[in-house]
């Protein structure tokens, strides 16, 4: 698929103009493949042309991976042409919040700086107490939470993007979880993600929080501007009024996030907001082959939201030399075991006729009802593959123990770390867990002396006991270490420490060192395990190699595998010929969306996304 050099000076030409764009607020419209993430990265090397501090510009992704990804990006675009990228900060705003929060002084109420709790500890510790200590059942205590968080989202609660549960949730509902939190936020020193958005607003709204006066943004720069929520829009409208020029980016047709209270809204009516922003569209497609494109097109144009920004995309395929039409097939099977037969056996016939299985994206709608039987399906017919559930190493059993104790060794102050080892521990509870919890509250006891000091008389029993004194030895091993440790002198002492979670997770933990080079640090073997990105992985192992005057080891090519994932999941990916299976209107949009006719637009837009992941054919 050859796209003339024409044709590519006639896209950069449009962005460009929006990325060199100089008033004060600009907005960019960027549809699916038309050169978002390029615009961003010329926006920044412009700003520090014209003499922008580097220090003061500040560019917002999503998530951290999109982070990660953003500023190697950015990094490597800045340094080609001269300018120094690696001092920008790239950031997500809930990063951004809890800085000034920090800087302001105003999370006293932890006995050190908040951790920020990810999704495992979310579910394995903070859910599994408060299922355990006021009986609640996990189903109803994700309701509790999900209530909570449309307040976190919003700023009310039953905002009108929440779908109330039956029976709705009470008062004492909401009061139970709201003092859990609140003793479970300040024992080990952790903070949920969504909170730190709305506790920066209502100090801002106070008068409290002044952005300008603790964090300097001269420059701002917001990536996915359609998937912020109302508390984030009233965040970054803070920073603009405190005087930072801002560019926004997105497309209001992926507008996928209402479970995070994200409405298309806010990109759609920034020009309101900012009457004399600068206002751009991007109009070429360098992804989507002609017919994959009209296909996507066709659905937008069936579901039209409210208010959508009237856009036209052209696939540059269609002038390219030769032209590509590429492919959209429809599909139509009795049942759903036929449906993953017949996936299964077209994916090993692309891999047969020559196909990478990393060019092919499954994407799911409801992975409770669709994904058990396509794995199936594909392992039946010798396909390789990765599920979601695969790809996330840091929920394992090794993965876990792992990714802790080298965050004890990176920041022995990570409070909610060492709560994760006393859980992984072979023999130890939750109950022990939290009846330890417990009694540091009731002792005025700090959590995380427990592992570092003699413990108080009379206060634990002697499971109690023996379990904090199990990662006590564990945590003593590491004192007088650093991040810039390396793996020649701490590997197998890691390892030795790891045989206290069992035999298992130690040989697997040792399996992980083995691969890698001894000139690693700590420090950037943390940043290689957690990161997404296979760009900055081999970047921090061909540092290391150079540091040990060697040439990284002539390995063979990784397995590469079909990759099956939601559809929300797919967001920023992109293959060569993508599945859609389960589109039937029980499955997808489904029965939850179906009284809803906003989530059924949204499930459009969702479609809409899905379909424009493929570059060449789509099914």
């Amino acid at each position: 698929m050859s796209i003339t050099a024409q044709q590519i000076q006639l896209a950069q030409a449009d962005q460009q103009a929006a990325a060199r764009d100089p008033r004060s607020q600009v907005r960019l419209i960027a549809g699916p493949g038309t050169g978002k993430s390029f615009a961003i990265e010329d926006r920044v090397c412009w700003l520090l042309q014209n003499g922008a501090n580097p220090n003061n510009v500040f560019a917002i992704s999503f998530t951290n991976a999109s982070v990660q990804d953003l500023r190697l990006r950015i990094t490597q675009y800045c340094q080609s042409r001269g300018q120094d990228g690696g001092s920008v900060s790239i950031t997500t705003l809930h990063s951004l919040a809890l800085r000034m929060l920090r800087v302001a002084g105003l999370l006293q109420r932890f006995p050190v700086a908040p951790s920020v709790l990810d999704q495992w500890e979310v579910e394995n510790i903070f859910t599994a107490e408060f299922c355990s200590e006021h009986a609640v059942g996990v189903r109803r205590a994700g309701l509790i939470r999900r209530d909570h968080e449309a307040y976190w989202s919003t700023g009310v609660h039953n905002p009108p993007n929440f779908i109330p549960p039956d029976p709705p949730i009470s008062a004492a509902e909401r009061a139970q979880l709201s003092g859990f939190l609140t003793r479970f936020e300040q024992v080990y020193s952790c903070i949920l993600v969504g909170e730190i958005i709305r506790e920066c607003v209502e100090k801002i709204r106070a008068g409290v929080v002044v952005p300008q006066n603790l964090v300097t943004i001269d420059q701002l720069i917001v990536d996915e501007y359609q998937d912020l929520n109302p508390m984030d829009l009233e965040f970054v409208a803070a920073i603009i009024n405190g005087g930072a020029t801002t560019f926004v980016a997105g497309d209001d047709d992926q507008s996928i996030y209402s479970f995070r209270f994200a409405l298309p809204q806010g990109i759609q009516t920034f020009p309101a907001t900012y009457p004399n922003c600068g206002d751009h569209k991007l109009k070429y497609c360098f992804r989507c082959s002609t017919s994959v494109l009209a296909a996507a097109q066709a659905v937008i144009a069936g579901h039209p939201s409210a208010n959508r920004i009237p856009k036209q995309i052209e696939s540059l395929y269609a002038a390219s030399q030769p032209p590509v039409a590429g492919s959209v097939l429809r599909w139509i099977f009795q049942n759903g075991a036929e449906e993953a037969r017949s996936i299964a056996r077209s994916c090993r016939a692309l891999i047969d006729a020559g196909m990478s299985p990393a060019e092919i994206l499954i994407l799911i709608s409801d992975r409770n009802l669709l994904q058990g039987p396509i794995t199936t399906a594909l392992g039946a017919a010798n396909v390789p593959f990765e599920s979601g559930s695969e790809q996330n190493h840091l929920s394992s059993g090794e993965g876990r123990v792992l990714y802790d104790l080298i965050r004890v060794i990176c920041n022995p102050q990570d409070y909610i770390a060492h709560r994760s080892l006393l859980g992984l521990l072979p023999g130890v509870g939750l109950g022990t867990c939290i009846s330890i919890k417990q009694k540091v509250v009731a002792r005025n006891l700090n959590y995380r002396n427990l592992f570092y000091q003699p413990l108080p008389n009379g206060v634990f029993s002697p499971r109690e006991i023996t379990a904090i004194q199990r990662v006590a030895d564990v945590c003593a091993q590491f004192v007088g270490w650093t991040i810039d440790d390396t793996l020649a002198d701490r590997a197998t002492d890691i390892v030795q420490v790891a045989g206290t979670f069992g035999n298992p997770i130690q040989a697997a933990i040792g399996n992980v060192f083995a691969a890698l080079p001894n000139a690693l640090t700590i420090g950037e073997f943390r940043e290689l395990f957690v990161s997404s990105s296979d760009e900055i992985k081999a970047s921090l192992l061909t540092e290391a190699y150079q540091r040990m005057g060697a040439e990284p080891p002539a390995v063979g090519e990784p397995v590469k595998k079909v990759r099956v994932m939601t559809m929300h999941g797919a967001k920023g990916l992109s293959a060569r010929a993508v599945f859609i299976p389960g589109l039937e209107e029980e499955v997808f949009p489904g029965p939850r969306r179906r009284p809803y006719p906003g989530l059924v637009e949204e499930a459009a837009r969702l479609f809409f996304v899905s379909i424009t992941r493929a570059r060449a054919a789509c099914i």
